[in-house]
């Protein structure tokens, strides 16, 4: 498929009749966060943006969903309920089309879930490149997320007065196929696309002291550290580490009964390794009751666990985490730590 160049101009326009026609979700700044929601023009997108406050990954697991309907009786009824809007999602960081790789691999691939399938169908992925760092807690450029060539339908990198866009799929190219003022990419044009890169590479710099396909042997190597007992003393276990990361997909299944005790609903909502009921059983006793457990728990799945049963970076390097944080716990600096240190002598 064919890469174009769009006008800056045109595309703005090609955005604005868009969301007049259909759902376009798209970063929007709101007091000091930003986050993804429905836009009614092109101007209310945000043009320089930190990763959003909660990742695009939200309108493929929602925060609550209904995933059946019952009524009791003799028999139980029960029929599925496929909630899947059709949705344009615009302005997707290529750490968080990494990480939306990771979970159709877990939701599509490995074990087929029917509502997540459902709503990737319908939505449409359309990527804009970091050309500079997002500030000092993203370490994209060290987990090998800051470049994305596959999982989007268009990508786009802002040239200045033009757009370069790569077409990743037949559903980006038709939806393409209606702006006017695009052309062919020429020569020239990559051209200017492989400079734009070269600056970029240039700005972002390694910040792991380790590669990251040496981090599931590193986190293996660290079972034991003392660094564990440390951060578990400072985690306030809020989970709002999970809450915000892209490639966190944890939920519960509950059922609520309308007031007729006869019909009622199962849903799943988000869950998070980092309460203390998460790991609980029946009888009561949970598995993970000390914090350091679970912190320790949460960055092996980040760097180690992800990695080995999927082949896929658990963590995206996109900082969420880290700007979470209420105590400042930073994988970033963890697993320096961790490496910087004998694994069964760290230290405060």
């Amino acid at each position: 498929m064919l890469d174009r160049m769009v006008p800056k101009a045109d595309l703005n326009r090609f955005i604005d009749r868009l969301a007049s026609e259909q759902t376009v979700a798209a970063p929007v700044a709101e007091g000091p966060s930003i986050r993804f929601q429905a836009i009614r023009a092109a101007h209310e997108i945000a043009e320089h943006y930190l990763p959003t406050a909660l990742p695009p990954s939200k309108y493929l697991l929602p925060v609550k969903e209904t995933l059946l309907q019952f009524r009791l009786g003799e028999h139980i009824e029960m029929e599925p309920v496929l909630e899947a809007p059709e949705v344009i999602v615009f302005g997707i960081r290529p750490c968080d089309l990494h990480a939306l790789a990771l979970l159709d691999a877990i939701f599509i691939d490995d074990k087929h879930d029917g509502h997540y399938a459902a709503r990737r169908r319908r939505i449409t992925l359309v990527g804009m490149e970091c050309l500079e760092p997002c500030d000092d807690r993203c370490f994209c450029h060290s987990m090998e997320t800051l470049e994305v060539h596959a999982n989007y339908d268009l990508l786009l990198t802002d040239l200045g007065d033009d757009v370069y866009v790569a077409v990743g799929s037949p559903k980006g190219r038709d939806l393409f196929a209606g702006l006017t003022g695009a052309r062919e990419a020429l020569y020239e044009d990559r051209t200017r696309l492989r400079r734009a890169h070269e600056a970029r590479d240039a700005a972002f710099t390694p910040r792991l002291d380790v590669s990251f396909d040496q981090l599931p042997g590193l986190l293996a190597e660290s079972a034991d550290s003392l660094l564990w007992d440390v951060l578990g003393e400072k985690c306030l276990s809020c989970g709002a580490c999970t809450n915000v990361c892209p490639t966190c997909y944890c939920f519960d299944v509950g059922d609520e009964l309308d007031l007729d005790l006869a019909t009622g609903r199962r849903y799943r909502t988000w869950d998070s390794c980092q309460l203390d009921a998460f790991a609980m059983v029946g009888t009561g006793e949970s598995f993970r009751k000390p914090r350091a457990m679970r912190v320790k728990h949460r960055l092996n799945r980040k760097g180690r666990y992800i990695m080995e049963r999927y082949g896929r970076q658990g963590c995206v390097g996109c900082g969420r985490c880290a700007r979470a944080c209420l105590v400042d716990i930073n994988p970033i600096e963890v697993f320096n730590q961790l490496k910087g240190q004998p694994a069964s002598r760290t230290v405060r």
